[in-house]
């Protein structure tokens, strides 16, 4: 199994030396402030975590917990508090943090955020320069799990270009993002969902499976998925993002079973250390992308 640390670990060393030159040249530190909204029990652990990561590299960070606001009056008040950060000076970065519970729907909380701030990439004007394909997987704010996707296979040189890829889910967060990025790449990718036909054969004939079904059986009963060792063919790249916690247990559970897959694949991402510390690790490198646009006066978000 190949582990992800080290992929974060450079990019981490890079957005510390990005961070301390930000201070020399700018006078500034880069901040991030992260809005929770609804009472996921993972959002609040991957809060928790990026504002350690935060304080790992230099970052400024603040967490605003919306939560508690009644759903009746939730709508307007959020949306009066990303606006609020959007004219604030000292924040340079914004993420609400998903899902929201019902309190605020994605279309007007999105485009109520200012594309400047939007380091999660979800923004009409972010998702429009990724179909255009108006960006750089280096160098441009988008989608983080995405792209933290795409910069694991290239970290560890796992063949993209002319591959078969199988993407279990379509949300607007990880599926349909990460299936753009890979057909940019030269793959040939396909999400598949609830409506899709003969999925099985299809997942087994895939160069690169990415589980990002988000639906565990044992809260989602027969309507649930898991990715199990007898789904994929040898030697495929196998990606899991996909996590939920058990309300009964506190349990967390993941969309791919690691061990019946351990020996079987060319690459395997772990369930803990893989592609959720790589997703944050790109938080950090969104955040400082969007800060250096704000101080180099990019208002047009070129980038």
């Amino acid at each position: 199994m190949m582990m992800a640390e080290p992929a974060v670990s450079v990019m981490k060393k890079k957005i510390s030396e990005d961070v301390f030159k930000m201070k020399s040249e700018y006078d500034t530190t880069p901040k991030l402030v992260a809005l929770l909204i609804g009472n996921d029990p993972v959002s609040r652990t991957y809060v928790d975590l990026k504002a350690r990561d935060c304080a790992e590299v230099g970052i400024v960070s603040q967490v605003i917990d919306l939560s508690s606001i009644p759903k009746g009056e939730s709508s307007e008040k959020i949306l009066d508090e990303v606006s609020k950060l959007n004219h604030d000076s000292s924040v340079n970065a914004l993420i609400p943090q998903m899902p929201f519970d019902g309190k605020v729907s994605e279309e007007n909380l999105f485009s109520t955020l200012t594309p400047l701030k939007d380091v999660d990439g979800l923004t009409p004007f972010r998702l429009g320069k990724l179909m255009r394909r108006e960006y750089s997987l280096d160098g441009s704010i988008l989608p983080c799990t995405p792209k933290g996707v795409m910069l694991l296979l290239k970290h560890y040189k796992v063949g993209i270009e002319g591959a078969d890829v199988a993407i279990i889910g379509r949300s607007s967060l990880v599926g349909e993002p990460l299936r753009k990025l890979m057909q940019d790449a030269d793959a040939t990718a396909t999400c598949y969902h609830t409506h899709s036909k003969d999925v099985a054969s299809k997942i087994k004939q895939a160069d690169i499976v990415v589980s990002a079904s988000g639906k565990p059986p044992e809260i989602y009963g027969t309507s649930g998925f898991r990715l199990t060792g007898d789904m994929v063919r040898d030697g495929a790249a196998v990606v899991g993002v996909g996590v939920r916690r058990d309300p009964q247990t506190n349990k967390m559970l993941f969309d791919v079973d690691t061990k019946s897959l351990k020996g079987k694949c060319s690459f395997l991402t772990p369930n803990t250390g893989g592609v959720g510390a790589m997703t944050r690790a790109v938080l950090l490198q969104n955040t400082i992308l969007a800060a250096r646009f704000q101080l180099e006066g990019q208002k047009d978000f070129s980038m």
